[in-house]
């Protein structure tokens, strides 16, 4: 019984209702939303009082964040040069002009130097909160946990233990809101399914081709091996152990929702929250791997409907630049095509072309946000080098 009333079934059973009853959607809508938005209310408490534990308590800390910045630009480099060697290649037969394209303004400013930088610096904190930004409670959690570390043994013993008994507090909540996740992501996965316009989809075959075969090999093949490299362990076990938060980001399409689940499944893996305290929150804002790769792609194909031909050298800055924008599509206003917008600048595209974003994105978000998670829970799961130290301990038989 316990498996039938699982994540996997949830999934399987919104997808089943999708095909089926595509009608009956609206009338589920809100149990998907009332899922989401208690998930969404454990992220920002549970980042600041996990990462000032973590912070606050540690002393191999410099050692972990800078490992964990080196990994994730290691995987976000290898998203976007795949994601440019396979759009390249998949674009060639698309014909210029394929798509009647209508204007579109972005709905948003476009990225700047100056308003990257008041994303992440903050200067209201209740303000943050309110607007849900996590840059900003990564930042003010990190100078808290540094200052604290100048406060009297008593002092700062007395925050220390509030911040690991708050923490606590929270995981006890996701633990009851997961009771209701297979209902959730039932809801969540009928929802989004039924209301897709797949004829718009299916018109630019090759994209989707393209998109399927880097995020296939992204997934299955470069962060596997980068696992078993870094770790020396098998990462089939990874995935299977982290099937929750996967399924979680499929059905949502937020990293930022899945990052207490992420947390959850990690732990119960055996990765110390010194470790997924620190990580994730960084990886739900500055790795996107599937982000990089997506956008690479999306970009090529604009390129090859306006009849633009890319050079070596164009081809190597939009791999830059989805590395770049990737990271900071979250913290910048109006979203992802803000972002794009100012990447269409860059490469001399025509805006007309944000209409392409509008109508693949909210399918391909989906698949690229587990992507997203993946690279976030690889990395993670690589920096815990306590299971190998244990196993060298281990006297042979």
């Amino acid at each position: 019984m316990r498996r039938l009333y699982s994540i996997p079934a949830g999934l399987i059973l919104g997808i089943a209702l999708a095909l089926l009853v595509p009608q009956g959607a609206s009338t589920v809508a809100w149990i998907g939303q009332v899922f989401l938005s208690l998930l969404k209310l454990l992220i920002l408490p549970l980042i600041l009082v996990s990462i000032y534990a973590s912070l606050a308590g540690g002393r191999d800390l410099r050692h972990i964040g800078g490992r964990a910045l080196l990994y994730y630009l290691m995987t976000s480099c290898i998203a976007a040069a795949l994601g440019t060697l396979i759009g390249l290649t998949f674009s060639q037969g698309v014909p210029v002009g394929l798509l009647d394209l209508e204007p579109v303004m972005p709905d948003g400013a476009a990225f700047s130097l100056e308003r990257l930088i008041a994303n992440l610096i903050p200067t209201n904190l209740f303000a943050s909160l309110a607007e849900g930004n996590i840059l900003h409670i990564v930042v003010v959690a990190v100078l808290a946990a540094l200052a604290s570390r100048r406060l009297q043994a008593a002092q700062r013993d007395t925050l220390l233990g509030g911040a690991r008994a708050l923490d606590a507090l929270l995981m006890q909540l996701l633990a009851g809101i997961l009771t209701l996740a297979p209902i959730g992501i039932a809801a969540l996965v009928y929802t989004s399914l039924a209301g897709m316009d797949w004829a718009e989809i299916l018109r630019l075959h090759a994209f989707v081709w393209a998109v399927a075969l880097a995020a296939g090999l992204h997934a299955l093949l470069a962060l596997p091996l980068l696992y078993r490299l870094l770790s020396g362990r098998a990462p089939w076990r990874l995935a299977l152990a982290c099937r929750e938060p996967l399924l979680t980001a499929l059905s949502t399409a937020s990293s930022s929702a899945t990052y207490p689940v992420s947390k959850r499944t990690l732990e119960r893996f055996g990765v110390p929250e010194r470790i997924t305290s620190l990580t994730l929150p960084l990886g739900a804002t500055l790795n996107m791997d599937g982000s990089a790769l997506y956008q690479s792609i999306l970009l090529i194909f604009m390129s090859q409907l306006a009849g633009v031909d890319l050079t070596l050298w164009q081809a190597l800055f939009i791999v830059l630049l989805t590395m770049a924008s990737s990271a900071g599509t979250a913290g910048i206003p109006g979203g992802g095509i803000g972002m794009m917008a100012f990447m269409l600048d860059l490469l001399g595209l025509p805006q007309t072309y944000l209409a392409l974003y509008l109508v693949v994105d909210r399918f391909f978000d989906y698949p690229i946000t587990a992507i997203n998670v993946w690279g976030d829970l690889v990395v993670a799961a690589s920096l815990d080098r306590a299971p190998l130290e244990r196993e060298s301990r281990t006297p042979a038989p």
